[in-house]
């Protein structure tokens, strides 16, 4: 399938990359990572990007090029990366020619004219590292350490299960272009003065009920905090590793579309199945989901307690 996909990449003269909404570092991370790729494997590429780009990850990968998307006068060829589902695609797919679809999510929606999906990765990253078998592809170390970033964020610097061999393989092969390691970790873990008082808040402030640990930040504790809505949602894993809690949870009001973003992380507690059924989706101990209103909350809640006990 790698050589099909870079086959495929090789017959267009435009390619537009795509990710999904409300991006992490695996979305990011592959997406600039693809992008580094293409312009260093192939010759007279127009490489643009699809989505929104204001996050505050954006800036711990240094990129220097330009973020533009494509007028789709020419043919595209869009490659979708880390996006189980079409209606999780930051940007408009419809306008390209053909669709390539990269992704480690439970196959749900294989939407692409070439579908790689491997639900057993650790990371979109990690698939796209792996093209670095074939003997065509080439990186720069910027293309590397975005790669490295995307693995690092959805593995927890390698703790979750879904590490195995193949992301050790990954890394090495990413390791031997030598970027700055510890610059790196800095950027993705380096805490600022502000995120103590925010941990202070969620400890103060978080719920437990029956095995689930939960905090709520509304719109005014967000604004009070001096974060953004995608940040407050960061600090979910600061209910994890407390053995009495199974599943954790960050919910964060979302003024923009009108609901509430939910995080949610478990040991050992599917909980996939469960965010799908609140619009969302993910992996089995590590998913996302939308409340329309707080009102479901106590039916999520009621539907995670009732997985706890079966």
């Amino acid at each position: 399938m790698i050589e099909k996909i870079l086959n495929k990449i090789e017959e267009y003269e435009c390619i537009c990359l795509y990710r999904h909404v409300n991006p992490d570092y695996d979305a990011f991370g592959s997406q600039f990572g693809m992008y580094d790729l293409i312009q260093n494997t192939f010759e007279n590429k127009e490489v643009y990007f699809a989505g929104d780009f204001s996050s505050d990850l954006v800036a711990k990968y240094q990129f220097n090029g330009e973020i533009n998307e494509p007028n789709f006068e020419k043919p595209t060829l869009g490659i979708v990366l880390d996006t189980a589902n079409q209606e999780r695609i930051d940007g408009d797919i419809s306008l390209c020619k053909e669709i390539i679809k990269i992704d480690h999510h439970i196959v749900v929606d294989s939407y692409g004219n070439l579908n790689l999906e491997d639900s057993t990765a650790s990371s979109c990253s990690q698939i796209v590292a792996l093209f670095l078998k074939n003997k065509r592809v080439k990186l720069s170390s910027f293309g590397a350490a975005a790669l490295y970033m995307g693995i690092i964020g959805d593995t927890n610097r390698f703790m979750y299960s879904a590490t195995d061999e193949r992301t050790f393989e990954a890394a090495i092969y990413l390791y031997n272009y030598d970027f700055d390691m510890q610059a790196l970790y800095e950027r993705m873990y380096m805490k600022h003065a502000k995120d103590l008082k925010v941990n202070a808040f969620i400890l103060n402030h978080y719920i437990e009920d029956e095995g689930v640990a939960y905090y709520v930040l509304k719109d005014e504790d967000l604004k009070h905090l001096n974060i953004s809505r995608e940040r407050g949602s960061d600090f979910v894993n600061l209910l994890s590793s407390v053995d009495e809690y199974k599943v954790w949870l960050a919910i964060t009001e979302n003024t923009k579309d009108h609901n509430w973003r939910v995080s949610m992380r478990s040991r050992h507690i599917p909980v996939n199945e469960i965010a799908n059924k609140y619009r969302g989706g993910g992996h089995a101990f590590a998913s996302g989901a939308t409340l329309l209103s707080l009102d479901e909350l106590s039916l999520l809640l009621n539907d995670i307690k009732e997985r706890i006990n079966e």
